[in-house]
Protein backbone atom coordinates (compact mmCIF):
# COMPACT_ATOMS: atom_id res chain seq x y z
CA UNK A 1 0.00 0.00 0.00
CA UNK A 2 2.97 2.31 0.57
CA UNK A 3 3.92 2.07 -3.12
CA UNK A 4 0.56 3.26 -4.41
CA UNK A 5 1.31 7.02 -3.98
CA UNK A 6 4.66 6.54 -5.79
CA UNK A 7 2.99 4.70 -8.64
CA UNK A 8 0.31 7.40 -8.97
CA UNK A 9 2.93 10.17 -9.01
CA UNK A 10 5.02 8.28 -11.58
CA UNK A 11 1.97 7.70 -13.80
CA UNK A 12 1.03 11.39 -13.56
CA UNK A 13 4.56 12.53 -14.51
CA UNK A 14 4.70 10.16 -17.48
CA UNK A 15 1.26 11.28 -18.66
CA UNK A 16 2.18 14.96 -18.48
CA UNK A 17 5.48 14.35 -20.28
CA UNK A 18 3.72 12.42 -23.04
CA UNK A 19 1.21 15.24 -23.56
CA UNK A 20 3.86 17.90 -24.02
CA UNK A 21 3.41 19.91 -27.18
CA UNK A 22 7.04 21.07 -27.07
CA UNK A 23 8.24 17.94 -28.88
CA UNK A 24 7.61 19.49 -32.32
CA UNK A 25 9.42 22.56 -33.54
CA UNK A 26 7.54 25.44 -35.13
CA UNK A 27 9.01 24.47 -38.49
CA UNK A 28 7.16 21.24 -39.34
CA UNK A 29 9.32 20.42 -42.35
CA UNK A 30 13.06 20.12 -42.82
CA UNK A 31 13.85 23.30 -44.75
CA UNK A 32 17.28 24.90 -44.96
CA UNK A 33 17.21 28.43 -43.62
CA UNK A 34 19.46 30.87 -45.47
CA UNK A 35 20.52 34.09 -43.75
CA UNK A 36 21.73 37.08 -45.76
CA UNK A 37 24.79 39.26 -45.24
CA UNK A 38 26.49 42.26 -46.80
CA UNK A 39 30.01 43.25 -45.72
CA UNK A 40 29.92 40.65 -42.94
CA UNK A 41 26.76 42.09 -41.36
CA UNK A 42 23.45 40.22 -41.16
CA UNK A 43 20.95 42.52 -42.83
CA UNK A 44 17.95 42.76 -45.11
CA UNK A 45 18.62 42.65 -48.83
CA UNK A 46 16.30 45.11 -50.59
CA UNK A 47 14.64 44.21 -53.89
CA UNK A 48 15.35 40.47 -53.52
CA UNK A 49 13.44 37.84 -55.50
CA UNK A 50 13.90 34.07 -55.12
CA UNK A 51 12.58 31.45 -57.52
CA UNK A 52 13.07 27.69 -57.78
CA UNK A 53 14.50 26.35 -61.05
CA UNK A 54 12.85 23.37 -62.76
CA UNK A 55 10.01 23.17 -60.26
CA UNK A 56 6.46 22.44 -61.47
CA UNK A 57 3.98 25.21 -60.82
CA UNK A 58 4.69 28.52 -59.14
CA UNK A 59 8.09 28.44 -57.47
CA UNK A 60 8.34 32.15 -56.60
CA UNK A 61 9.37 32.29 -52.93
CA UNK A 62 9.94 36.05 -52.76
CA UNK A 63 9.13 38.84 -55.20
CA UNK A 64 11.08 42.10 -54.93
CA UNK A 65 11.08 42.04 -51.12
CA UNK A 66 13.45 43.16 -48.41
CA UNK A 67 14.58 39.95 -46.67
CA UNK A 68 17.25 39.07 -44.11
CA UNK A 69 16.54 35.32 -44.34
CA UNK A 70 14.53 32.81 -46.35
CA UNK A 71 13.69 29.12 -46.28
CA UNK A 72 14.81 27.25 -49.41
CA UNK A 73 12.67 24.09 -49.77
CA UNK A 74 14.37 20.95 -51.08
CA UNK A 75 12.71 18.17 -53.09
CA UNK A 76 12.99 14.69 -51.61
CA UNK A 77 12.52 13.13 -55.06
CA UNK A 78 15.79 14.57 -56.45
CA UNK A 79 19.36 14.95 -55.25
CA UNK A 80 19.73 18.65 -56.11
CA UNK A 81 17.66 21.81 -56.10
CA UNK A 82 18.57 25.14 -57.71
CA UNK A 83 17.35 28.67 -57.08
CA UNK A 84 17.65 31.92 -58.94
CA UNK A 85 18.19 34.92 -56.69
CA UNK A 86 18.04 38.35 -58.22
CA UNK A 87 18.25 41.83 -56.85
CA UNK A 88 16.94 45.00 -58.39
CA UNK A 89 19.59 47.69 -58.24
CA UNK A 90 19.13 51.32 -59.24
CA UNK A 91 22.08 53.27 -60.58
CA UNK A 92 22.14 56.96 -61.42
CA UNK A 93 20.86 56.17 -64.93
CA UNK A 94 19.17 52.76 -64.90
CA UNK A 95 17.58 49.92 -62.95
CA UNK A 96 19.50 46.66 -63.24
CA UNK A 97 18.67 43.10 -62.20
CA UNK A 98 21.66 41.16 -60.84
CA UNK A 99 20.97 37.40 -61.09
CA UNK A 100 22.69 34.48 -59.42
CA UNK A 101 22.04 30.75 -59.17
CA UNK A 102 22.55 28.60 -56.08
CA UNK A 103 22.51 24.80 -56.39
CA UNK A 104 22.31 22.50 -53.37
CA UNK A 105 23.34 18.85 -53.78
CA UNK A 106 22.01 16.60 -51.03
CA UNK A 107 20.70 13.26 -49.89
CA UNK A 108 17.13 13.00 -48.57
CA UNK A 109 16.80 10.62 -45.62
CA UNK A 110 13.38 9.62 -44.19
CA UNK A 111 13.14 10.33 -40.47
CA UNK A 112 10.40 9.42 -37.98
CA UNK A 113 10.36 12.28 -35.47
CA UNK A 114 7.55 11.27 -33.09
CA UNK A 115 3.88 10.34 -32.97
CA UNK A 116 3.00 14.05 -32.61
CA UNK A 117 5.21 15.27 -35.44
CA UNK A 118 5.10 12.24 -37.71
CA UNK A 119 7.61 11.38 -40.41
CA UNK A 120 9.59 13.82 -42.50
CA UNK A 121 12.78 13.99 -44.52
CA UNK A 122 16.07 15.25 -43.19
CA UNK A 123 18.61 16.38 -45.76
CA UNK A 124 22.38 15.88 -45.78
CA UNK A 125 23.85 18.67 -47.89
CA UNK A 126 26.85 17.39 -49.81
CA UNK A 127 27.82 20.57 -51.68
CA UNK A 128 26.72 24.08 -52.61
CA UNK A 129 27.56 25.83 -55.88
CA UNK A 130 26.76 29.41 -56.86
CA UNK A 131 27.42 32.03 -59.48
CA UNK A 132 29.09 35.28 -58.44
CA UNK A 133 27.33 38.16 -60.17
CA UNK A 134 25.80 39.57 -56.98
CA UNK A 135 26.77 36.87 -54.48
CA UNK A 136 30.22 37.03 -52.95
CA UNK A 137 30.13 33.65 -51.17
CA UNK A 138 27.90 30.99 -49.67
CA UNK A 139 28.89 29.39 -46.36
CA UNK A 140 27.45 26.00 -45.43
CA UNK A 141 26.88 26.19 -41.66
CA UNK A 142 25.63 22.63 -41.22
CA UNK A 143 25.43 19.61 -43.47
CA UNK A 144 22.36 18.17 -41.71
CA UNK A 145 19.07 20.00 -42.27
CA UNK A 146 16.35 19.08 -39.78
CA UNK A 147 13.14 20.84 -38.80
CA UNK A 148 14.89 23.05 -36.25
CA UNK A 149 15.03 26.78 -36.96
CA UNK A 150 18.82 26.81 -37.25
CA UNK A 151 20.44 28.57 -40.22
CA UNK A 152 22.02 26.12 -42.66
CA UNK A 153 23.41 28.66 -45.14
CA UNK A 154 24.92 32.11 -44.90
CA UNK A 155 24.72 33.94 -48.22
CA UNK A 156 27.09 36.91 -48.52
CA UNK A 157 25.95 39.39 -51.16
CA UNK A 158 28.25 41.94 -52.76
CA UNK A 159 27.61 45.54 -51.81
CA UNK A 160 26.16 46.99 -55.00
CA UNK A 161 26.40 50.52 -53.58
CA UNK A 162 30.21 50.50 -53.83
Amino acid sequence: MRRLPHIVVLALVLTLAACSNDSCYDNGSSLPLATFYINGTHQSIPGLSIMGIGVPGDSLLANNQSLDEAYLPLRASTSSTSYTLWRMFTTATDTVAVRDTITLNYEAVPFFHSAECGAMYNFYIKSVRHTSHGIDSVVLLTTLVTNSRTPALRIHFTDLQQ
